[in-house]
């Protein structure tokens, strides 16, 4: 799993439908079965504000923290 901006821009464009796939995908692969994600409306809007205002910082936290690396 990595991600530089260009990759956060791109989920910023996925549909609701497409970003809780995912985020169900990374969840799968952290070990984390998708029956224990339950993402809502909110958790969404969240998700999407995080994205979007994430700095190198945040995004090497956020990867480290599920076992990926910042390309």
């Amino acid at each position: 799993m990595n991600f530089d901006k260009n990759s956060l821009a791109a989920l910023l464009k996925l549909s609701d439908e497409e970003l809780i796939s995912v985020i169900k995908e990374i969840g799968a692969e952290a070990g984390i079965g998708a029956e224990n994600l339950k993402i809502g409306k909110g958790d969404l809007m969240k998700i999407r504000t995080f994205l979007r205002f994430a700095n190198d910082d945040d995004i090497k936290s956020l990867l480290t923290q599920f076992g990926g690396k910042k390309q």
